[in-house]
């Protein structure tokens, strides 16, 4: 099988796609809205499938080219749900095929007459492992992600899990772009406490020279959505403290796999006993990878997509003229991270 995607993000080149590599078909990732020969490179590469994960921006210029040619289009809408009816409807009504990272979401696909199955985030166990520990990132606690402003409880439990430990002193960093020194967000930190932008690649290298990752999630009213983060920081080995969500607790068990906080209290509970008690730590990072590893790797997410790719799943796709004349302002943040 010969899959085409329409970005190059790390989910795809380190995730999702390497999975099907992995399991023997054929890749071609291209990032459509900065590639302006991505037609051409499409119409070369002869795919049997093009994947589009989430994606702002992409809607206008690819599926009125797809549905022309007759290529089907597999949609893994990863902003559900607060993206549902401004990013997913629009995309789902023209695939073939449409996934979901939420469960809850089905049900309202099923009301629009379109077809959905659940497919979770995941991990990649070869890129997604322990690695070296790097002096680069000599701290005790660190936050890997971007500071968004537009989802309440993620920005409620920055100020319950990241602003009591900035404010007592540990020794904390927090990596992701620039968002975080902006004053006029809800949320912000000083210079001295912001790292700059951590690259993917070093996600093992920090998982196994840091005594504890921080979480943080803008979806909190899922039974299977959350920050990809989990399952990243997870597979590579990872003692993650992050604030509690459904999904959290449907998929993992507290103290066994990973830990997690409902307030400033707990979270500096919770962190002076687990920098007190590294075998601890090492234990529940352990007993996290093997929970990932065993039930949440790329390769079974492929596996679950190829098992749906029949009549029995298909929609039929079609070209509203609001998807014709569809446009959709480019975000710069992805909920999932």
């Amino acid at each position: 099988m010969r899959i085409f995607f329409t970005n190059t993000a790390p989910i795809i080149k380190y995730g999702i796609g390497q999975a099907f590599n992995d399991k023997g078909h054929e890749t071609y990732n291209c990032n459509i809205l900065l590639e302006g020969d991505w037609q051409h490179r499409l119409e070369q590469f002869k795919p049997d499938y093009v994947f589009t994960d989430g994606g702002w921006g992409i809607i206008e210029i690819l599926m009125p080219y797809l549905l022309n040619k007759k290529i089907p289009h597999i949609y893994w809408a990863i902003e559900d749900p607060p993206f549902f009816e401004v990013l997913s409807l629009p995309f789902a009504r023209c695939s073939n095929y449409v996934f979901t990272t939420c469960q809850n979401m089905i049900p309202r696909y099923e009301l629009y007459g379109i077809k959905a199955g659940l497919l979770p985030f995941g991990c990649h166990p070869h890129w997604h492992k322990k690695g070296k520990a790097n002096p680069k990132y000599a701290h005790d606690l660190i936050f890997l992600g971007n500071n968004y402003d537009n989802f309440p409880e993620r920005n409620a439990a920055a100020g319950y899990i990241l602003q009591p430990l900035i404010s007592k002193g540990y020794n904390i960093k927090i990596y992701g772009n620039d968002w975080w020194l902006d004053k006029e967000r809800p949320f912000s930190i000083e210079p001295s406490i912001y790292g700059g932008f951590a690259p993917v690649e070093d996600l093992g290298d920090i998982c196994a020279g840091v005594p504890i990752v921080l979480g943080l999630h803008s979806v909190v009213n899922s039974a299977t959505m959350m920050s990809m983060r989990t399952f990243e920081i997870l597979g590579c080995s990872g003692f993650f403290l992050t604030q509690w969500t459904p999904a959290l607790e449907h998929y993992f068990s507290n103290h066994q796999h990973l830990v997690w906080t409902k307030s400033e209290q707990e979270t500096l509970e919770l962190v002076n006993y687990y920098l007190a008690h590294p075998e601890e730590r090492a234990r529940i990072a352990l007993q996290g990878q093997q929970e990932v590893y065993k039930n949440h790797t790329y390769h079974q997410r492929v596996d679950t997509i190829l098992s749906q790719l029949s009549p029995e799943f298909e929609n039929t796709p079609h070209l509203d003229k609001e998807i014709t004349n569809y446009r959709i302002t480019r975000k710069v943040f992805m909920i999932g991270k």
